[in-house]
């Protein structure tokens, strides 16, 4: 016969009762989406969440997996999180400062290594994410286990990133590629704003 302490502990394991997860996903899924954007921030802090004062979040959070809210994950300052969000924390995740992240964003740390013909879903793995300063995440963007997303880059909506992404990148597709080098576009921006300067200045000494 099954006792009341085995229950009990199959109970826990099954349900995964950590209250500052329960208390992450009802606190921001309960006020209504893109208002009260502080307010969740404050929230968030209040229940022990590592998240910068001046980051927002717009919409839901959800964290799923093994590791500790506590511990696992950190969101720097400026960061725009549209949400719904969802966070696997079975690795850690570091989120840098300035990131903005579009509708439905997803960051899976752990995946399964492919097993012999009996059965193709093998041994579990974990592997952390860390998200550079300054990037933006379009909408539907899900980041695979062990990936770095360099600072300044772009991640297309839709778009599948299971390797590396290279800092002032922009990348895309199913798996991500690169599309455009937009560490050249900012020398090009700056270029034109130096000579944009120049010539102004040229026609207040005329005047």
């Amino acid at each position: 016969m099954v006792t009341l302490r085995k229950l009990h502990a199959v109970l826990r394991e099954e349900l995964a009762l950590d209250p500052c997860r329960i208390g992450v996903q009802a606190i921001s899924g309960l006020l209504p989406a893109n208002t009260l954007n502080r307010v969740r921030t404050v929230a968030l802090r209040a229940l022990g969440v590592r998240v910068a004062r001046t980051a927002l979040f717009a919409g839901p959070v959800r964290i799923t997996g093994s590791g500790s809210v506590h511990e696992m994950l950190s969101i720097g300052p400026g960061c725009h999180i549209t949400g719904p969000l969802h966070i696997d924390l079975t690795a850690p995740v570091t989120i840098g400062a300035r990131v903005y992240m579009g509708y439905d964003v997803m960051l899976i740390t752990a995946d399964h290594d492919v097993g012999d013909p009996a059965q193709r879903c093998g041994p579990r793995v974990f592997r952390p994410i860390h998200v550079g300063d300054g990037v933006w995440l379009g909408s539907r963007v899900v980041v695979l286990p062990g990936v770095r997303i360099g600072r300044g880059a772009v991640v297309a909506a839709g778009a599948v990133v299971v390797r590396d992404v290279p800092p002032y990148a922009m990348v895309g597709g199913v798996p991500a590629k690169v599309l455009r080098d937009l560490a050249a576009v900012d020398a090009a921006r700056a270029r034109r704003d130096r000579l944009a300067a120049a010539a102004w200045s040229q026609v207040e000494d005329a005047e």
